[in-house]
């Protein structure tokens, strides 16, 4: 497959961050490992975003170092049993893609770099989050954490700094080879959407599941590596489910199904909603739809450099709410009451990540890409729409990477 990406990206994003840092610390990052599924199965193997970003690399439980003089990456030992099932490291290709050349096994690299810790005060790295994100109900990886406590058992007195808000602040500027790989994405994502949702398709399928598998089939079948994060296909009352992942509901003959769905290239997502029906949209649910579209609009038209996210979210919020007055769902425009219909933010960063790094105090720039994703969400009649675009923030205002799947594709009458 044919890459957006030469080893040049990759090096100036290193000697981009060395920059950022102003310092000749080590600074030591570390990829992500493989992670059980179940008994002695691995989940789907997912790199670090930013290690992805520093090298360009996918294998697992690689270390990359970076000195003053000398860049270098630590590399796992296999043993045969293990070359046979996942393959053997190709050092050469590691090299060809990430512009390094020094690869180390693993027992000489951690010599290496302990003897380099101990004689350091300070070194970089990325802090760890919490084992258990409870926000969230997930767990966190263990990589960062572990590589942490074993640089503080080579040198104890040894300080460590976090360099993510400097990479969250390379990374939330997108360069062209990466906005190329975003547009991949999208545009697959949206030659999807069309296609199941303009076909018989739509028409022939009676589980959530059906029109899930014809999703990733599309994907695939357009170039993508997968899915960007796992597809919600929401039907009736599921579509009122925000995370709705199951994908095993029936399909109402006039249900309304939320498609929240992107394709993968190179790591770089899409994030794509789209609402669609068997059959046209008339009366109730035809004007909940016109309402998210009307909220969408007026969002889009605030999106521009110099933007801060709560000012924008606050004017947004207060547009949903005189939609939600006209539809008879609330009488007052409290926040309360908004939410409880519209319990979302609007945009989020876009890009390595669904949810891509980004601190949401700062004005926004140009070169970010943002989504814009209004949604109405009514449990109890069983509706829920929301429609989402991917948007690029230029140096006047934005460009709709998404513009050309219509947010219409189920007609209106």
């Amino acid at each position: 497959m044919k890459t957006h990406f030469s080893p040049d990206f990759f090096t100036a994003n290193r000697a981009r961050l060395r920059a950022k840092l102003g310092s000749d610390m080590p600074i030591i990052i570390t990829g992500n490992g493989m992670m059980q599924r179940g008994g002695d199965e691995p989940s789907p193997f997912y790199q670090d975003s930013n290690f992805w970003y520093l090298t360009g690399l996918y294998g697992a439980d690689l270390v990359l170092v970076m000195q003053a003089r000398e860049t270098y990456v630590i590399v796992p030992n296999l043993s045969a049993v293990r070359e046979a099932f996942d393959g053997a490291h190709d050092l050469a290709a590691y090299a060809a893609r990430s512009g390094i050349t020094s690869f180390l096994p693993e027992k000489e690299g951690w010599q290496r770099l302990r003897a380099e810790m101990q004689a350091t005060a300070v070194a970089a790295t990325l802090a760890s989050p919490p084992a258990h994100m409870k926000a969230h109900g997930i767990y966190t990886l263990p990589f960062r954490r572990q590589l942490i406590a074993r640089l503080k058992r080579y040198h104890p007195p040894l300080e460590l700094r976090d360099v993510r808000s400097e990479l969250a602040d390379l990374r939330v500027i997108k360069q062209p080879e990466e906005l190329a790989a975003l547009q991949q994405a999208v545009d697959i994502t949206c030659d999807t959407l069309c296609e199941v949702a303009t076909s018989k398709i739509l028409h022939q399928v009676h589980h959530e599941y059906e029109l899930e598998a014809e999703i990733t089939y599309g994907f695939r079948k357009h170039g993508a590596e997968g899915h960007a994060f796992a597809p919600i296909v929401g039907a009736g009352k599921h579509g009122t489910t925000l995370h709705h992942m199951e994908n095993n509901g029936a399909i109402g003959a006039d249900d309304l199904i939320v498609l929240d769905v992107g394709a993968s290239v190179e790591h770089y997502s899409a994030d794509i909603t789209r609402t669609v029906s068997p059959v046209p949209l008339a009366g109730r649910k035809a004007d909940v739809f016109r309402a998210v579209t009307a909220v969408q609009d007026y969002a889009l038209s605030l999106i521009k450099p110099g933007i801060v996210s709560k000012d924008y979210e606050r004017e947004v919020e207060a547009c949903m709410g005189i939609e939600l007055q006209k539809l008879g769902l609330i009488r007052e425009t409290s926040q309360a009451n908004i939410r409880r219909y519209f319990p979302h933010a609007t945009s989020h960063f876009l890009g390595l990540d669904t949810h891509d790094v980004g601190d949401y105090r700062q004005p926004w720039r140009e070169g970010m890409v943002i989504t814009c994703e209004p949604g109405i969400y009514i449990p109890e009649e069983n509706i829920g729409v929301r429609i989402e675009d991917d948007i690029l923030l230029t140096k006047t205002g934005n460009k709709n990477l998404s513009g050309a799947c219509p947010r219409q594709l189920t007609p209106l009458q």
